[in-house]
């Protein structure tokens, strides 16, 4: 905790100064500091650690839940409302001009004035916030302000406009981040969550349609749907790889046949790596793949499995635009079931 107190009073420092580099550096290290410290209930709440007990990692979480229940309750009674709330975060809407610019306009923009008064404003209902319930016991932490917020109700996914500590989108839980996506998938739902963002819902939901028709219709570059995964083994002493000593059944993992593939036509294999692969048939067991070859020796790109892309878009995209009632098979079909009450 002390430690953490260093790095965030260099950051306060830095920024007083307006040196960004070195404000952006101890923010990064004061958060990586706040996972070593989360750490902590990992290994109280785990079977290994030699002081372990469930009731350490229940009462932890217990705790945190009390703790942000009665913040919850007293914000709510104070006439704000809290949009979001987790085991140890809460999202409350600032009391700003509801018309105020969602997206920071042109410096030459009549509307930069509101921008930066409801960005002010929100700052300083954040300090408030972070100070008055600090000073009552808990440590409520301002960490963030948002000029604009999704969430479509599943705990730990929503996405968010970030206009301090710095600009940015802010994205938590979908599948931009998993090591099984690729850069359409990426793209596209990136693409949407601006869309949403900028409260463009319909027109975030016809354009993940058409996206997913170009799936369908082999419309797309194959180079945007290669996944790559980090491929590990162990290397023999007649400079070969034994992949069972790391996966029970590496046959069955795609990225191990990959890797596989390219031992087979003499390619460089360092256990560790990532291999890059395009699913050509999902529908056989296992699944056929390819390795991507296309930059690396100048292969032609393999002939892609529609279907199997569009359905993967379709599933990731669908928790998002059932928010807006299309369901993963609605985006597949292009079509959705109208009842009597969306008229």
């Amino acid at each position: 905790m002390q430690s953490r107190d260093k790095h965030k009073a260099a950051l306060a420092e830095a920024r007083a100064t307006g040196d960004e580099a070195e404000a952006f550096l101890q923010d990064q290290l004061q958060y990586a500091v706040k996972i070593l410290m989360n750490s902590f209930y990992g290994v109280f709440a785990s079977s290994f650690y030699r002081f372990t007990h469930p009731d350490l990692g229940a009462s932890i979480t217990e705790w945190a839940r009390h703790n942000i229940r009665a913040i919850i309750s007293q914000v709510e009674n104070d006439g704000h409302e809290v949009v979001y709330s987790d085991t140890d975060s809460i999202f409350v809407r600032a009391p700003v001009d509801k018309q105020a610019p969602i997206n920071r306009p042109d410096e030459a923009e009549e509307s930069i004035v509101e921008w930066e008064e409801a960005k002010g404003e929100t700052l300083q209902f954040g300090e408030r916030l972070a100070e008055r319930f600090t000073r009552e016991g808990a440590e409520l932490e301002f960490e963030t302000a948002l000029s604009a917020f999704f969430s479509h109700g599943a705990k730990k996914r929503y996405v968010g406009r970030v206009v301090w500590p710095r600009e940015e989108m802010l994205i938590r839980g979908y599948e931009v981040r998993r090591t099984d996506s690729f850069a359409l998938l990426t793209s596209t739902m990136t693409e949407m969550f601006e869309m949403i963002l900028d409260g463009e819902e319909w027109a975030a939901v016809e354009m993940t349609k058409a996206v997913i028709d170009d799936v369908k219709g082999r419309k797309v570059d194959a180079a945007d749907l290669v996944i790559s995964r980090s491929c590990k083994g162990t290397l023999r002493r007649n400079g070969t790889v034994d992949f069972s000593k790391v996966y029970t059944n590496p046959d069955g993992l795609p990225y191990v046949r990959a890797a596989k593939e390219r031992i087979r036509r003499g390619l460089p294999f360092t256990p560790g790596m990532k291999v890059g692969y395009i699913v050509i048939d999902a529908k056989s067991s296992p699944m056929t793949v390819e390795p991507w070859l296309v930059d690396e020796i100048g292969e032609d790109p393999p002939k892609y499995d529609p279907d199997y892309y569009a359905r993967r878009l379709a599933k990731s995209l669908g928790r998002i635009t059932e928010a807006f009632g299309w369901s993963e098979a609605e985006l597949m079909s292009g079509s959705r079931q109208q009842s009597i009450f969306d008229f």
